[in-house]
Protein backbone atom coordinates (compact mmCIF):
# COMPACT_ATOMS: atom_id res chain seq x y z
CA UNK A 1 0.00 0.00 0.00
CA UNK A 2 1.41 3.62 -0.70
CA UNK A 3 3.25 5.09 2.42
CA UNK A 4 1.27 8.55 1.56
CA UNK A 5 -2.18 6.03 2.02
CA UNK A 6 -0.78 4.89 5.12
CA UNK A 7 -0.04 7.99 6.63
CA UNK A 8 -3.35 9.70 5.90
CA UNK A 9 -5.52 6.33 7.40
CA UNK A 10 -3.29 6.34 10.50
CA UNK A 11 -4.33 10.27 10.85
CA UNK A 12 -7.33 9.77 10.44
CA UNK A 13 -7.56 6.62 12.90
CA UNK A 14 -5.74 8.86 15.43
CA UNK A 15 -8.03 11.62 15.09
CA UNK A 16 -11.32 9.20 15.28
CA UNK A 17 -9.65 8.16 18.32
CA UNK A 18 -9.07 11.67 19.38
CA UNK A 19 -12.92 12.55 18.96
CA UNK A 20 -14.69 9.60 20.38
CA UNK A 21 -12.07 9.60 23.70
CA UNK A 22 -12.29 13.38 24.16
CA UNK A 23 -16.33 12.90 24.46
CA UNK A 24 -15.56 10.30 26.96
CA UNK A 25 -13.11 11.77 29.35
CA UNK A 26 -12.80 15.24 29.69
CA UNK A 27 -9.46 15.57 30.48
CA UNK A 28 -8.53 15.35 26.33
CA UNK A 29 -8.04 18.29 24.92
CA UNK A 30 -6.10 20.60 22.33
CA UNK A 31 -3.01 22.65 23.93
CA UNK A 32 -1.66 25.36 21.96
CA UNK A 33 2.19 26.03 21.40
CA UNK A 34 5.26 24.36 21.90
CA UNK A 35 5.26 20.50 21.97
CA UNK A 36 7.68 17.69 22.52
CA UNK A 37 6.59 14.90 19.45
CA UNK A 38 8.25 11.86 20.17
CA UNK A 39 6.56 9.91 17.41
CA UNK A 40 9.67 8.81 15.71
CA UNK A 41 11.53 8.28 18.67
CA UNK A 42 13.42 5.08 20.00
CA UNK A 43 14.14 5.10 23.94
CA UNK A 44 16.83 3.80 26.01
CA UNK A 45 15.58 2.14 29.13
CA UNK A 46 17.19 3.86 32.40
CA UNK A 47 16.80 1.04 34.81
CA UNK A 48 14.84 3.10 36.91
CA UNK A 49 10.48 3.36 37.25
CA UNK A 50 7.99 5.92 36.56
CA UNK A 51 4.88 6.82 38.01
CA UNK A 52 1.74 8.12 36.45
CA UNK A 53 -0.89 10.48 38.25
CA UNK A 54 -2.78 6.94 38.93
CA UNK A 55 0.29 5.52 40.93
CA UNK A 56 0.77 3.02 38.40
CA UNK A 57 4.82 2.21 37.78
CA UNK A 58 6.18 1.33 35.04
CA UNK A 59 9.81 0.63 33.87
CA UNK A 60 11.56 4.32 32.82
CA UNK A 61 13.29 5.21 29.46
CA UNK A 62 14.48 8.14 28.37
CA UNK A 63 13.57 9.24 24.82
CA UNK A 64 14.75 12.33 22.68
CA UNK A 65 12.27 14.04 20.61
CA UNK A 66 11.59 17.30 18.41
CA UNK A 67 10.12 20.23 19.81
CA UNK A 68 7.33 21.90 17.34
CA UNK A 69 4.57 24.42 17.93
CA UNK A 70 1.42 24.86 16.90
CA UNK A 71 -1.77 22.58 18.18
CA UNK A 72 -1.26 19.51 19.74
CA UNK A 73 -3.52 16.92 21.93
CA UNK A 74 -3.33 15.63 25.36
CA UNK A 75 -4.83 14.52 27.85
CA UNK A 76 -4.57 16.14 31.31
CA UNK A 77 -5.65 13.08 33.22
CA UNK A 78 -2.76 10.72 32.08
CA UNK A 79 0.95 10.63 32.18
CA UNK A 80 1.89 13.15 34.51
CA UNK A 81 0.50 16.35 32.67
CA UNK A 82 -2.53 18.02 34.36
CA UNK A 83 -2.36 21.71 32.68
CA UNK A 84 -1.53 22.43 28.88
CA UNK A 85 1.31 25.26 30.45
CA UNK A 86 4.56 24.02 30.81
CA UNK A 87 5.96 23.79 34.62
CA UNK A 88 9.15 26.42 33.53
CA UNK A 89 10.42 27.42 30.53
CA UNK A 90 13.13 24.80 30.71
CA UNK A 91 10.19 22.06 30.32
CA UNK A 92 7.63 21.70 27.30
CA UNK A 93 4.53 18.30 26.89
CA UNK A 94 4.95 15.34 25.05
CA UNK A 95 1.63 15.78 23.50
CA UNK A 96 0.57 15.00 19.68
CA UNK A 97 -0.82 16.46 16.57
CA UNK A 98 -0.25 14.04 12.99
CA UNK A 99 2.54 15.23 11.09
CA UNK A 100 4.26 13.63 8.00
CA UNK A 101 7.17 16.08 8.22
CA UNK A 102 9.67 17.01 11.05
CA UNK A 103 12.62 16.66 12.19
CA UNK A 104 13.47 13.06 13.32
CA UNK A 105 15.94 10.93 15.77
CA UNK A 106 16.75 8.89 12.37
CA UNK A 107 18.02 11.45 11.10
CA UNK A 108 19.60 13.46 13.36
CA UNK A 109 16.84 15.54 13.70
CA UNK A 110 17.73 17.28 10.34
CA UNK A 111 15.79 19.83 8.95
CA UNK A 112 16.28 18.78 5.54
CA UNK A 113 12.43 18.18 3.39
CA UNK A 114 13.83 14.80 2.35
CA UNK A 115 15.03 13.53 5.78
CA UNK A 116 11.89 15.17 7.64
CA UNK A 117 9.75 12.26 5.92
CA UNK A 118 8.96 9.43 7.35
CA UNK A 119 6.73 6.09 7.08
CA UNK A 120 4.07 4.46 9.41
CA UNK A 121 5.27 0.75 10.17
CA UNK A 122 3.61 -1.80 11.89
CA UNK A 123 5.41 -4.29 14.50
CA UNK A 124 3.18 -7.28 14.30
CA UNK A 125 2.63 -9.44 17.65
CA UNK A 126 4.40 -11.75 16.59
CA UNK A 127 7.80 -9.97 17.27
CA UNK A 128 6.78 -10.11 20.64
CA UNK A 129 7.38 -5.90 21.36
CA UNK A 130 5.00 -4.84 22.54
CA UNK A 131 6.18 -4.72 26.32
CA UNK A 132 9.38 -3.01 25.19
CA UNK A 133 7.63 -0.17 23.11
CA UNK A 134 7.18 3.34 25.11
CA UNK A 135 4.75 5.82 25.67
CA UNK A 136 5.37 9.46 25.57
CA UNK A 137 2.20 10.94 25.49
CA UNK A 138 1.21 13.25 28.04
CA UNK A 139 4.64 13.31 30.31
CA UNK A 140 6.97 15.76 30.97
CA UNK A 141 10.08 16.69 29.30
CA UNK A 142 13.46 18.56 29.61
CA UNK A 143 14.45 21.19 26.80
CA UNK A 144 18.15 20.52 26.43
CA UNK A 145 20.74 22.83 25.16
CA UNK A 146 20.92 21.21 21.55
CA UNK A 147 16.87 22.46 21.87
CA UNK A 148 15.47 19.14 22.00
CA UNK A 149 12.96 17.43 24.19
CA UNK A 150 14.51 15.14 26.64
CA UNK A 151 11.40 13.23 27.95
CA UNK A 152 10.92 10.49 30.83
CA UNK A 153 8.19 7.91 29.27
CA UNK A 154 7.28 4.52 30.73
CA UNK A 155 7.73 1.33 28.66
CA UNK A 156 5.67 -1.95 29.32
CA UNK A 157 2.39 -0.58 29.50
CA UNK A 158 1.29 -3.75 27.12
CA UNK A 159 1.51 -7.30 26.75
CA UNK A 160 4.35 -8.41 24.44
CA UNK A 161 1.95 -9.88 21.87
CA UNK A 162 0.71 -6.38 21.14
CA UNK A 163 0.82 -4.74 17.22
CA UNK A 164 1.68 -1.32 17.78
CA UNK A 165 2.47 1.12 14.91
CA UNK A 166 5.42 3.21 14.86
CA UNK A 167 6.79 6.30 12.92
CA UNK A 168 10.57 5.04 10.78
CA UNK A 169 12.34 6.79 8.32
CA UNK A 170 12.55 3.22 7.02
CA UNK A 171 9.68 0.59 6.04
CA UNK A 172 11.82 -2.17 8.31
CA UNK A 173 10.84 -3.23 11.18
CA UNK A 174 14.34 -3.37 12.65
CA UNK A 175 13.24 -0.09 14.75
CA UNK A 176 10.22 -2.14 16.25
CA UNK A 177 13.16 -3.27 18.51
CA UNK A 178 14.53 -0.04 19.95
CA UNK A 179 11.84 0.64 22.76
CA UNK A 180 10.04 2.93 20.19
CA UNK A 181 7.22 5.81 21.43
CA UNK A 182 4.26 3.79 19.51
CA UNK A 183 0.62 3.73 19.23
CA UNK A 184 -0.38 0.13 20.53
CA UNK A 185 -3.68 -1.43 18.21
CA UNK A 186 -5.71 -2.29 21.10
CA UNK A 187 -9.49 -2.48 21.26
CA UNK A 188 -9.91 -0.06 23.97
CA UNK A 189 -8.48 2.91 21.65
CA UNK A 190 -11.51 2.09 19.15
CA UNK A 191 -14.36 2.27 21.30
CA UNK A 192 -15.81 3.39 24.66
CA UNK A 193 -16.31 1.23 27.57
CA UNK A 194 -19.98 2.01 29.18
Amino acid sequence: MNKIVIGIIVAAILIAVFFQQASANPKITICKGQFALCAASACEPTGGRITNQNGDSFPEVKCTCSILYGDNIADLGAGNMTSCEPTDDQHVWSTFWPRTNYPRQQNNFSHDDAQMKGNVVECPASLKQGHAASNCFSWNCEIDKNGLAICSCPMGQEPPETDFLIQSTDTTTDRCFEHPVSLPLVAEFFWTKK
